[in-house]
């Protein structure tokens, strides 16, 4: 594996103003963090009076052959990661200049995510017969350097990190499980045999699977030890910010679920499996609209309806986001009003929002607007 660095990528990179250069704040994992919440509370820049005013400032190409798929960016604060034509790369969110390059021929990457000071990647080999089915790699985020690997010996493509252990979804012995690692040294630290999450999310160190006779079980993310248990068959979509509850859905409908004693706190009859939060709101996307429910009661406060069907939304400073292939439809998140803007998007490609930067992936482009 060769490691480049780049001062520039002139051909792909247009220049901001100067009032966009400021840092960053951080995007770390896909989903903003360990829950999976879709919001950064930390934005401000990017609201109602500035959306409308946004441009593209510059572009990235993230696919060039079939082995690429346009990961999710992460953030840090200083860079953003991405995967870049042969390989992963590590850029100035402001100026889209490229500060490293580490080339994975035949790779394809999964997920990304920044935690304890390291760079993490899920990937697999893009060619058979494969040494192994996916590969877990650790790097320095400042200069790219490979600081572990480890060779997985069944395939993962979900990916989440909390309390320093890497939990991923897995097959063993022909059944669906959930292994982790420690984001240290990447040494298996648990593995639930049959037990698995349809979405990880971590809510305050609380993982909630789906047992293999069924029901579902809360285990502690570090040791993967039982915490409680259940009969119902649920599956969490997400979690509130503070990761006090788990949002789950089922046959019976989606209800919001105490994350430290499984205790339900409403329910309501809507067939949802992915959720948005903040502290107030619950986000989800079914056909062509993008709903809000009161985080309260779980009452429906109001529905975006968009051009095409809906994607998974993002939630910052004052706005929900809602890719659809037609297009990003923007509108207030307290009252569903939408804002003009064209930009176009990808419905499976929910954008990232961070520093006053709005990140838009089509799967094959990034582009960043400010």
């Amino acid at each position: 594996m060769k490691i480049k660095l780049y001062a520039a990528v002139a051909a792909l990179v247009m220049v901001p103003t100067p009032a966009a250069a400021s840092p960053a704040q951080s995007w770390p994992q896909s989903g903003y963090g360990p829950g999976n919440t879709y919001y950064n509370p930390a934005e401000t820049r990017l609201n109602a009076s500035t959306i409308t005013h946004v441009k593209q400032r510059w572009k990235l190409a993230t696919r060039t052959s079939n082995c690429d798929t346009g990961v999710r960016p992460v953030l840090d604060g200083r860079s953003l990661f991405s995967n870049d034509p042969g390989g992963i790369g590590a850029y100035d969110p402001a100026t889209g200049k490229r500060r490293w390059h580490v080339d994975l021929p035949q790779t394809t990457v999964s997920r990304l995510a920044l935690a304890d000071g390291k760079l993490l990647m899920l990937s697999s080999e893009c060619r058979v017969p494969a040494a192994f089915e996916s590969h877990l790699t650790a790097f320095d985020p400042a200069r790219g350097k490979r600081l572990w690997s480890k060779g997985l010996e069944k395939f993962s493509y979900d990916m989440r990190i909390d309390r320093g252990t890497i939990v991923l979804d897995s097959n063993q012995n022909g059944l669906a499980s959930t292994i982790a690692f420690g984001v240290d040294d990447g040494e298996q630290r648990w593995l639930r045999l049959g037990d698995r999450g349809d979405g990880l999310v971590s809510a305050n160190g609380r993982l909630l699977l789906r047992k293999a006779d069924g029901g579902a079980a809360a285990v502690e993310t570090r040791t993967g030890k039982t915490l409680w248990e259940t009969t119902n068959n649920w599956y969490a979509g997400g979690t509130d910010p503070a990761g006090t509850r788990f949002y789950v859905g089922s046959s019976a409908g989606l209800t919001a679920v105490d994350a430290a004693t499984g205790k339900a706190i409403w329910s309501t009859k809507l067939q949802v499996s992915d959720v948005t939060t903040d502290t107030t709101h619950v986000f989800f996307s079914q056909y062509r609209s993008a709903t809000a429910l009161d985080a309260r009661t779980g009452r429906k406060l109001y529905s975006v309806h968009t051009p095409s069907a809906a994607g998974r939304t993002s939630r910052a400073g004052g706005l929900l986001y809602t890719p659809t292939d037609d297009g990003l439809v923007v509108a207030s998140a307290a009252t569903g009003v939408p804002l003009k803007k064209e930009i176009p998007a990808d419905r499976d490609h929910p954008p990232v929002i961070a520093g006053g930067w709005l990140y838009v992936s089509d799967g094959g482009v990034l582009r960043a607007y400010y």
